[in-house]
């Protein structure tokens, strides 16, 4: 394959992180990893992201508080020149929506439907829920060397995750409460409403639930490697779910809510739940497969290096399609 010249775009608001992220931002890991990748398979990478970003690739840092529009304006007046490609990972696909003569291919990190021309969705599910079965998917992947693999388990449950209502915390709770068993809550709390009101009071109460905030590096690691099992009891369209994948890398089950992507689940049809009994059951049973199963099963499908491999085909074919309407221009 020739050497190509990609532009990367990430968005901006409302809370940019720099590239690596530390201890949240799944869109942020996937997109440094992605860029990683394709710069050590010999590609020109030029990224667009946070100021104070760390990358192999050229950084063009943004201003801060850009958003939608002004992403599409302040990239389209530093784009350097030859680029072969964009790839827009912005929330609102702000390059996607504009008629521009380079390619564009765009990835719906969001449960959203977006008039693009060449949309990627994370899974099949989302492809045809969002997409009505237009455009490609690519199933996200991570770097198993940088999961820490046990098969040795600890006494609790954890939840992992943005603290939404739809992401299902409020189901954790109740499937400890329900179990008797303890749960960690992990993961920055996006809406302080929900979560004083609804949320503390129930930790406050049960002495089995603790909260731990936001948390990466080692730590995230250690909780992932030593849980019993990963709950999630998701309640919206999920287009993906890369806790699911990192918890199995290192070993852990996970028993999910049949909600979204539960494709990526599909090895271990027994782990998804039609309902929040049923993951009550399914954890006092507590039969799981075997950590070294769950880790062989996750670098069988889901690795950086084959979601790079599936992005530089689609490039490829969007490249050949432009050219081929140019030519008939």
């Amino acid at each position: 394959m020739k050497r190509l010249h990609i532009v990367q775009v990430i968005s901006n608001f409302p809370n940019a992180q720099k590239l690596p992220p530390t201890n949240q931002g799944g869109t942020e890991k996937i997109v440094y990893e992605l860029t990683e990748n394709l710069v050590r398979r010999g590609h020109r990478v030029t990224i667009f992201a946070a100021s104070g970003s760390r990358t192999s690739a050229k950084l063009v840092p943004f201003p801060r508080g850009l958003r939608n529009q002004g992403i599409a304006k302040y990239v389209l007046s530093r784009l350097p020149r030859d680029v072969n490609v964009i790839h827009d990972h912005t929330f609102r696909s702000a390059l996607g929506r504009l008629n521009l003569r380079i390619p564009i291919v765009c990835t719906l990190h969001l449960p959203v439907k977006q008039r693009v021309k060449h949309p990627v969705y994370l899974s099949m599910r989302a492809r045809k829920v969002m997409g009505k079965n237009r455009g490609h998917y690519v199933y996200n992947g991570l770097n198993p060397n940088e999961y820490e693999f046990s098969d040795k388990k600890r006494n609790y449950m954890l939840f992992m995750g943005r603290i939404l209502r739809e992401k299902g915390v409020l189901q954790a709770i109740e499937i400890a409460e329900r179990t008797n068993k303890k749960l960690i809550i992990a993961g920055p709390i996006k809406n302080k409403i929900f979560f004083n009101n609804e949320i503390a009071p129930r930790i406050r109460r049960n002495p089995n639930i603790n909260f731990v905030g936001p948390i990466g590096g080692k730590n995230r690691q250690k909780l992932l490697k030593y849980a019993s099992c990963l709950l999630f009891p998701t309640l919206w369209e999920e287009p993906f779910g890369l806790v699911m994948i990192e918890a199995m890398a290192c070993g852990t089950p996970v028993i999910a809510l049949k909600r979204g992507a539960s494709e990526v689940m599909a090895g271990f049809p027994r782990l998804i739940c039609r309902s929040v009994s049923e993951m009550v059951a399914k954890v006092k049973e507590g039969k799981y497969p075997h950590p070294a199963v769950l880790r062989r099963y996750v670098i069988r499908r889901f690795t950086t290096s084959q979601m790079t491999t599936k992005y530089l085909q689609i490039y490829q074919k969007v490249m050949k399609s432009n050219q081929k309407k140019a030519r008939i221009r």
